[in-house]
């Protein structure tokens, strides 16, 4: 489908491709020739024009840096410094955005259009808790006195699916995990009751059953208040399951328009084709398939741990977050962590980082207590580089004032000991690892998408050559085909240089396609663990079976969930849930 300097119009239920469009009724928002460049002349989005009609819901898929979240900021005059509409419309109802001055934006953004980005910490205030923020927005927007915000904002923090919203409320920033952030923002998003939402990974940072709690708010409110939804998404069943309509964008083009089933189960572009194909590679339903041999336990006795976590607990002030925590990973093995938002997946990685001070406990790494070191012992332990790790928030994660490749070098020059010549291969080396252009090196973080600032941090761990790697949601910013090409580097890690990694993920078909182990966490304590394939086939405990049941499957185009006979497997005999879980 060639749609090159064609408008990408949606009608009803079907898409047309015409260079003048004659909708009947007026669309919501339309853009025409919308090109973005930056500030030495480049073009990083090109020509994009489509309409989208009010209470319609378009889904906007392609690979990081395709330009999916640049249209999307564009709309919102929110475009990163140096960054411009060098030419073409945006149009919305009477207003034409690019022209568009202070005080119209004012009355508009945060009012009739609406947005979730997907790095929390960069829209929420750090030093001010996230209930107020919330109650400050509907003031702002509504009039509201203190109390009356106060309590709108807690059922707004519920409707959310966030059930300890007193609670979470008085909480900083800093003290939410990644997906809770990301339901605050959504929360301030739909206060004003916007007609227009922009959702840019609005769902990647939540696990699977509040994925689709949230998948059913944004229906829910379309219905009822005629919501109009652009959702940019590198999950293609999110899409499939949400929205009428996707366009595909490739190299700042959109390349392929059409109704989304139309577009999925018969994708006419080659990029497209490669995005289905590869998303059905690393699915539930392909779990241990890229795995090598089990090796038979009778063959020998296994050794001892690299890392070996014996009744952890911890805690944050009067809340307990870990409570006796039991973990192996042995050299070469990929350990799974999956459970629930704010269940201590992270919690126990800043355990093993040191970051966290668990209550009782152990931490053993390759024969080490390495949670009794303190000052000198621990910056020495921690410079050796043996742990490295990559957390889900690169902004966080990222010193904005240093280029990729000053981070990614940063740990080399802390620990010493190589040359210029060889740290500059390092770097290199490592970018070339996750799949990043080398001319990104002198890039700020500011200037990369989000799922390249999430294979910095991957590339960046990596150059440290650690014997263990702590991965959180490191492939949660990625299209299918730089998912799958990091999923693979890490497996290889393990396979050919025996890094152990525990990989905590809200993807069920990443931890079935690359983990040998996996153990589940439900509120503070793991409930159910062992081997991937047996747990995602046959769970064991209720939670693990809500977990895989929430699982969308895309199938011929759309999306599908398990039959009755996989929604209630048998448990099997020798593996059963920790008495008192229910």
């Amino acid at each position: 489908m060639n749609i090159a300097g064609n408008i990408v119009e949606f009608t009803g239920r079907t898409a047309a491709l015409r260079p003048r469009p004659a909708p009947s009724l007026p669309p919501l928002l339309s853009l025409r020739c919308l090109t973005i460049a930056d500030a030495g002349g480049q073009t990083l989005v090109d020509d994009v024009g489509f309409d989208v009609p009010r209470g319609g819901t378009i889904g906007i898929v392609g690979e990081s840096g395709s330009g999916k979240s640049l249209t999307c900021r564009a709309i919102l005059n929110l475009l990163p410094p140096g960054l411009r509409v060098a030419s073409g419309s945006i149009r919305y109802g009477d207003h034409d955005l690019t022209r568009l001055d202070r005080r119209g934006w004012q009355a508009l953004r945060g009012v009739d259009l609406a947005a979730v980005f997907q790095d929390p910490a960069s829209y929420l205030n750090p030093s001010i808790p996230v209930g107020k923020q919330l109650a400050e927005a509907l003031r702002a927007v509504s009039g509201l006195n203190s109390r009356a915000a106060h309590q709108r904002a807690l059922a707004l923090l519920r409707r959310v699916g966030l059930a300890d919203a007193e609670g979470v409320f008085n909480l900083y920033p800093f003290e939410l995990s990644g997906g809770m952030a990301q339901r605050v923002l959504i929360a301030i998003a739909i206060s004003a009751n916007p007609q227009l939402l922009i959702a840019d990974e609005a769902t990647t940072a939540l696990d699977v059953t509040v994925q689709a709690e949230v998948l059913a708010l944004l229906d829910e409110l379309r219905r009822e208040q005629g919501l109009t939804l652009i959702l940019v998404s590198h999950d293609l069943a999110v899409v499939a399951q949400v929205c009428d309509h996707v366009i595909v964008m490739q190299g700042g083009r959109i390349v392929e328009a059409g109704t989304t089933a139309q577009v999925l189960r018969s994708p006419a572009h080659a990029y497209t084709r490669s995005l289905v194909d590869n998303h059905a590679r690393y699915s539930i339903d392909a779990v241990g398939q890229s795995l090598p041999p089990a090796p038979d336990p009778a063959a020998a006795p296994a050794p001892r741990p690299l890392l070996e976590i014996t009744n952890l607990r911890a805690a944050y002030g009067n809340r307990a977050v870990l409570d006796g925590i039991d973990l192996t990973v042995q050299r070469g093995e990929i350990l799974g962590l999956i459970g629930e938002t704010g269940c201590g997946k992270t919690t126990v990685l800043r355990a093993i980082l040191g970051v966290v001070a668990p209550e009782t406990g152990t931490i053993h790494f390759n024969g080490q207590d390495i949670s009794a070191l303190r000052g000198r012992e621990l910056r020495r332990f921690r410079q050796s580089s043996q742990i490295q790790h990559a957390f889900q928030d690169p902004l966080r994660s990222l010193d904005p004032d240093l280029t990729v490749a000053g981070s990614i070098g940063e740990g080399l020059d802390i620990r010493g000991g190589i040359g210029a010549a060889e740290r500059a291969e390092r770097v290199a080396t490592a970018l070339a690892a996750v799949g990043l252009d080398p001319a990104l090196s002198v890039r700020l973080p500011r200037d990369l998408s989000g799922g390249q600032r999430q294979r910095v941090i991957i590339a960046r761990a990596l150059a440290m050559d650690p014997a263990i790697l702590l991965l959180d949601e490191p492939v949660s910013a990625l299209d299918a085909v730089n998912r799958i090409h990091v999923l693979e580097l890490m497996r290889r890690m393990a396979d050919e240089r025996g890094v152990a990694q525990v990989f905590i993920s809200h993807d069920l078909g990443s931890i079935a396609g690359i983990t040998d182990r996996v153990a589940v966490l439900h509120e503070g304590r793991i409930v159910e663990s062992g081997p991937t394939a047996d747990i995602i086939a046959n769970p064991a405990h209720p939670y693990t079976r809500r977990l895989v049941q929430s699982v969308l499957r895309l199938e011929d185009g759309a999306v599908s969930r398990p039959s009755p006979a996989e929604q209630n497997p048998p448990v099997p005999p020798q593996r059963a849930a920790i008495p008192g879980e229910n």
